[in-house]
């Protein structure tokens, strides 16, 4: 007899279990169940269909229920999880049971909801699926003034994608700076300033109090700075994991509110990890590979890289999750903001005083046209070793993150990193890595300062 593997959630963590299991053996019956209707699309391309630079919500789907037909794994929408019993192996849903031998939680997050009067009044909006996005479309078209509260990577992703389609757009942020989870003040400024140079309106510093309606829809954000006419609101103000379900079930969680899982991402009950039951994706706790302390992860790319490894561990690999350091890149607009490791604040909030270092450079050769500026900032602990970076540019971001994302996580330091060779040609790339600049810059090497070149094309 087959045995019944079973997945609670068909998101960026659940349906890659699925599929990698699927495609090393036919000796598993795979049950993938979501309490949604649309699976398997990219919740990260919807900014850019809002913007109108993706053309339909359909192109954010990846793959089509037949596909995994065809793969012989069966999914149900719709089907909310009501309990899990670890005894009897079974999953209760509001449709049917699905006993199970092997069981995958992969609940992912829901949006945090702040308790602010007003909150559920219609014309409000968290987005945090296909189906909220779609009303967001709709709702569009009858809305001049949108109201953004969260000055988040998510937020101004979307304060973007409505001010390219013609919308007054003002952002509200109860911090001093916006995008503060993951960049230094002196980091965010330059996104602040490029976003304001685009339309959008700012208010830091400020609280919302209270939503007003008429006829139970929103009209007013009312703050502690004065009140703010609105046709929409989107609440973008984090995202907390999905697991009270699965908390109930008796299934363990973290002091983030994560599920706890060992390193294989087994999940513990009264103190036992149970050797049947995984989690993986955003709904679990995970260590930080710069603090070393439990921390939670929102990327796409986390989710994934735990599923290949619930996976392998389902399949019988001994696989072992490693600890993260969250490298991530945003688009907002032209700009290209990316970030892994700690920022400053999270370092001092864990014990470790960075010293930091920024330097500016060029995407290309000074003289080759179309290149852009780009400020790196790399921040380390008092040994010199590299915990953190924030790149900020139009181009040549990603790339950066990553090796960033490669030395933090193997504890290199800014001597190790003032001294890698780097390739150079002049259409992408200048002959001293900014990178290169700011190590050497951090460890008294040099005080080089970045002037702009006497001319800059960037028109052909």
């Amino acid at each position: 007899m087959k045995k019944k593997l079973v997945i609670i959630g068909a998101g960026p963590a659940g349906l890659p279990v699925a599929s990698q299991v699927r495609k090393e053996t036919k000796d598993i019956e795979i049950t993938v169940l979501s309490d949604r209707n649309y699976f398997s699309y990219s919740p990260c391309g919807i900014p850019f269909v809002v913007s109108g630079m993706i053309k339909s919500f359909d192109n954010l789907i990846m793959r089509t229920p037949k596909h995994y037909e065809d793969m012989a794994i069966s999914i149900k929408t719709n089907t909310r999880v009501t309990g899990i019993d670890t005894e009897k192996q079974v999953v209760i849903t509001n449709k049917d049971n699905y006993p199970y031998d092997i069981l995958v939680i992969a609940t992912g997050v829901k949006p945090f909801v702040p308790n602010i009067p007003g909150i559920d009044l219609e014309g409000i909006y968290f987005m945090y699926s296909l189906e909220e996005a779609i009303e967001v479309e709709r709702a569009l078209k009858n809305s001049n003034t949108i109201t953004i509260v969260g000055g988040g990577a998510i937020g101004l992703e979307m304060a973007y994608a409505f001010k390219k389609r013609n919308k007054d757009v003002i952002v509200i942020e109860r911090s001093p700076h916006i995008m503060g989870s993951i960049l230094d003040p002196d980091m965010s400024l330059i996104v602040e300033e490029y976003l304001i140079s685009m339309g959008i309106t700012f208010l830091k510093d400020t609280q919302v109090i209270e939503f007003e309606g008429e006829k139970g829809k929103v009209t007013t954000v009312i703050t502690n700075e004065g009140k703010i006419k609105t046709d929409m609101v989107l609440v973008s103000v984090g995202v907390r994991p999905n697991v009270e379900m699965v908390v109930e079930s008796g299934i363990e969680r973290g002091v983030t509110g994560g599920l706890i899982t060992d390193s294989c991402l087994r999940v513990r009950k009264n103190g036992i990890f149970l050797p049947n039951v995984f989690a993986c994706g955003n709904c679990i706790e995970v260590i930080d590979g710069v603090t070393f302390r439990p921390t939670l992860s929102a990327l796409g790319s986390t989710a994934v890289r735990q599923a290949l490894t619930v996976a392998e561990n389902i399949l019988g690999t001994n696989t072992v999750y490693t600890p993260i350091v969250s490298p991530g890149v945003s688009i907002i607009g032209e700009l290209e903001i990316g970030a892994v490791g700690v920022n400053s604040k999270r370092a001092i909030q864990n014990g470790i005083f960075p010293r930091e270092s920024m330097a500016k450079g060029l995407t290309r050769a000074r003289y080759f046209p179309k290149g852009e500026i780009i400020t790196v900032k790399i921040l380390v602990d008092k040994n010199f070793r590299l915990i953190g970076s924030q790149i900020i540019s139009k181009e040549g971001v990603k790339g950066r993150i990553d090796s960033m994302s490669f030395m933090i996580s193997r504890g290199v330091t800014a001597h190790q990193l003032s001294l890698i060779e780097t390739s150079y040609v002049p259409p992408i790339s200048s002959v001293i890595d900014p990178l290169t600049i700011a190590a050497r810059k951090l460890i008294g090497i040099t005080r080089d300062k970045f002037t702009l070149p006497d001319s800059m094309d960037n028109t052909t």
